[in-house]
């Protein structure tokens, strides 16, 4: 095989000159087939080359990519540094990135407070009603009980904030189970590369995804 050739047509080569933790007596075949962790650094060295050939959401998803990548380095490095203190290491990443997701994954119970509150055996509202309700509430159908509450909004506009609240609530249901979804996904894709294996697909892909997060049976 024309390694010189590979080295060439291959995308790691618009950068590799720069990188001057390579050495230049090895092809690019050689460090991405026989180096585990030169892969993932041979990886991250092009990006610019393949963000430049990417067009629409494969562009964006390049461009998150990196930033999450950015991010798995950064912990990596601190956890180097922090070797021997480990509760200190997962103190500082959860005061960085573990709340923050935290708080993210639930922005969805902001779409529960409605429908939480507002329901009919809340206590503190059943004796509430509309503005201009003209309803008896069980005693006559044509006199307003005044034992019931107006309140300052009339239906229509109830009926347009529980349509706003429920399209807020399954749009942010979907962002953040997406999101979550996309970061393992990189995280994942990022092991494996850190790894040097190659793409996987199906069991073989499933399999892995259990090894990296931990939850493979003894």
């Amino acid at each position: 095989m024309d390694k010189t050739g590979l080295y060439k047509n291959s995308p790691y080569f618009f950068e590799n000159k720069a990188a001057s933790n390579y050495d230049d007596y090895v092809s690019i075949y050689g460090n991405i087939k026989n180096r585990d962790s030169k892969k993932l650094k041979l990886y991250k060295t092009a990006y610019k080359h393949r963000y430049a050939k990417k067009k629409g959401l494969s562009k964006l998803d390049c461009y998150y990519e990196k930033k999450i990548f950015d991010k798995f380095d950064y912990i990596n490095e601190i956890r180097n540094n922090m070797q021997n203190d480990k509760k200190s290491f997962k103190k500082k990443i959860y005061h960085k990135y573990g709340y923050g997701l935290i708080i993210f994954s639930l922005l969805p119970v902001l779409g529960l407070i409605i429908p939480l509150f507002f329901n009919e055996y809340n206590p503190l509202i059943q004796n509430w009603c509309f503005s201009g309700c003209e309803k008896g509430h069980g005693i006559t159908d044509n006199t307003h009980n005044n034992n019931y509450i107006k309140k300052d909004i009339d239906i229509t506009t109830w009926t347009i904030i529980e349509v706003t609240n429920s399209v807020f609530l399954c749009i942010s249901v979907f962002i953040v189970i997406f999101v979550l979804l996309y970061i393992l996904s990189k995280f994942v894709k990022y092991e494996r590369l850190k790894s040097g294996k190659g793409k996987m697909k199906g069991k073989e892909y499933f399999n892995y995804c259990m090894e990296v997060l931990d939850l493979k049976k003894k």
